[in-house]
């Protein structure tokens, strides 16, 4: 019996429903400690405090391009 046979495959994913898109990103060490900082003040995972920053930077340039657009 090979070890591919013993391992059960995970049924379940961790990410989000719809969330199939891994996005790669290069950080310098300084940045990297900083998110692993903030991921353990917020009680997440790297890649979950990513994606909420992630998401919170969209929803600040969104903002600020609809603002400035109105100008």
């Amino acid at each position: 019996m090979s070890t591919a046979d013993t391992i059960a495959n995970p049924t379940i994913s961790r990410a989000p429903r719809g969330c199939s898109r891994p996005v790669m990103t290069h950080l310098s060490e300084e940045e990297r400690a900083r998110l692993e900082s903030l991921a353990q003040q917020e009680m997440r995972s790297l890649s979950a405090t990513t994606r909420m920053l992630l998401l919170r930077g969209i929803e600040q340039y969104d903002a600020e391009t609809e603002e400035a657009g109105r100008r």
